[in-house]
């Protein structure tokens, strides 16, 4: 099955085609606000690179969330528009499985974070898994001292991995020591391991269509609280 996969949740800006269980093309770039102008260029070099044309393709998936609302809505809605015109259908893959899938099959314990608004994170904890990481727990926002006071919980090694790493590592060394393990920078969320993961799940079934597919915000974004607040008044 020949899905393409799109991933724009964080600063990584990524999209790779899968048939089976190869990956025939993947182009990634990196850059918070450049998603919008990069996005289309990239789906049509993957697809060049590929020697394959739109109507090849059986599936569309996408990262659905959590992470960057802005980032989000235009992968989500480049997508469906896809799915859409080539009348396909499509599957949103959470953001946070996609990063723990390359790590899927390590002992213990991984937890990924990517930022959220107010100084908080979103988090997903996983276990091993195959053909996916077992999700454990989340995904959730917490602020970090909640993030640290879960991980303390736990009280077993944990592997981080994700953007909000980077801010959250000296305290959580601070606090959990030995036991706080973290990814190299490098390991980000790819386009390609959103397409394999989406071939998966289109496969068993779980695809949907362009006008039922939703983002996984895990709260609304801040657009959305703001006019809720002026209509409450």
């Amino acid at each position: 099955m020949l899905v393409f996969g799109i991933e724009t949740s964080g600063p990584v800006c990524s999209v790779g085609l899968v048939d089976r269980d190869t990956v025939l093309a993947e182009r990634t770039v990196w850059g918070q606000k450049i998603h919008s102008v990069r996005l289309i260029p990239l789906i049509d070099g993957v697809l060049r690179d590929a020697g394959k044309q739109p109507v090849n393709l059986e599936g569309i998936a996408v990262s659905s969330g959590p992470g960057s609302f802005t980032g989000l809505r235009i992968g989500l809605t480049t997508a469906k528009s896809l799915a859409h015109a080539l009348d396909l259908p499509v599957v949103g893959v959470p953001s946070l499985d996609v990063l723990a899938y390359p790590v899927r099959e390590t002992a213990g314990l991984v937890c990924a974070i990517v930022p959220a608004r107010k100084g908080e994170v979103y988090a997903g904890v996983y276990g091993p898994g195959h053909p996916e990481p077992r999700c454990l727990h989340g995904p959730v926002a917490l602020e970090t001292g909640a993030l640290v006071e879960m991980a303390c919980r736990l009280d077993e090694p944990i592997l981080f991995l994700g953007e909000a790493v980077s801010s959250c590592r000296e305290l959580l060394e601070k606090e959990l020591g030995t036991r706080a393990r973290f990814s190299p920078v490098s390991l980000q969320p790819r386009g390609a391991v959103v397409a394999e993961m989406g071939r998966v799940r289109l496969v068993d079934g779980r695809g949907t269509t362009a006008f039922t597919l939703q983002p996984e915000y895990i709260r609304p974004p801040a657009a959305e609280l703001v006019w809720q607040a002026r209509n409450e008044r």
